[in-house]
């Protein structure tokens, strides 16, 4: 069956290593539409910064998915789909400040702890490298600690939630949300030094179904685009899956039917989609 919709994920897939869209890509994308195809982005990145740089690209999307599946907007940027954390859960995980070390014994807090609240940016440490990747027009609250205290009331509308460290020191994180909220949250590494959690239910791939029943496609009908372990749950269910050839070997291990493309140093997702859509 031919594809009438390509979803693709942003950082690592769509973006190149200098987080940006090359005009070479922003190209094929603009003509791909031009075809009658529908062009999807689907991403972990809040809607405010990933407005800026479709508009910056002049892409005109179908749809956005932004936080991992929690948020859809449509061609027009009206929210057509909502998902967000419940306030006392959001608070259970900004109270998250210290694991116990499995090697030590010891608690310790080695990671940023970080919300997507409406159209802000929380966090209790600002990294300027890892802001520089964001458009400006996502505004940052640094509240430092005082956002491990910040009451249920005030964590209404928080969208995803992610804590950011190095690998084994989230690891710890991760076993504590496996043993007590597997049946409250929705998480998963989009990078390993990222542990993003959602609502639970919700995934990439639960938006991808949103947004393909509210096109009239079956799922046979889609291409996915993707590279970290967020992005599995929609190339699971994709008529067609891509990885771009820098991503997790993990989605490469579990996405049996997936086809590694090149890097998205490389352009990847623009030179797989003119060998599908336009090849003579």
């Amino acid at each position: 069956m031919s594809i009438k919709a390509v979803f693709t994920d942003m950082d690592g897939t769509l973006l190149n290593p200098q987080h940006q869209i090359s005009d070479y890509t922003a190209g094929i994308l603009r003509e791909l539409k031009k075809k009658g195809v529908y062009f999807i982005v689907a991403t972990g990145r809040p809607y405010a910064d990933v407005y800026s740089t479709v508009k910056k690209c002049n892409l005109e999307p179908d749809f956005i998915i932004t936080s991992d599946g929690a948020h859809i907007r449509d061609g027009s940027f009206n929210l057509v789909r909502e998902h967000n954390i419940e306030p006392e859960l959001a608070q259970k995980m900004v109270q998250i400040r210290k694991v116990k070390n499995p090697v030590t014994g010891e608690e310790e807090k080695k990671f940023t702890t970080n919300i997507y609240r409406e159209a802000e940016w929380w966090t209790d440490k600002n990294l300027p490298d890892l802001r520089s990747a964001f458009s400006e027009d996502l505004h940052v609250v640094d509240f430092g600690e005082k956002l491990y205290d910040l009451p249920a009331a005030e964590l209404s509308k928080v969208h995803l939630m992610w804590f950011c460290g190095q690998h084994e020191d989230l690891e710890p994180v991760n076993a504590l949300l496996q043993e007590n909220y597997e049946s409250k949250l929705t998480w998963t590494f989009s990078m390993p030094y990222i542990l993003n959690i959602n609502p639970l239910g919700v995934s990439k791939g639960n938006g991808v179904r949103e947004v393909a029943e509210l096109l009239g496609l079956s799922l046979s009908e889609v291409a996915c685009f993707g590279d970290g372990m967020n992005d599995e749950s929609m190339l699971q269910i994709a008529g067609r899956a891509f990885i771009t050839e820098n991503g997790q070997q993990g989605l490469k291990d579990a996405v049996k039917h997936g086809e590694v493309i090149e890097s998205n140093a490389n352009d990847g997702v623009a030179k797989k989609l003119e060998e599908l859509f336009f090849s003579k």
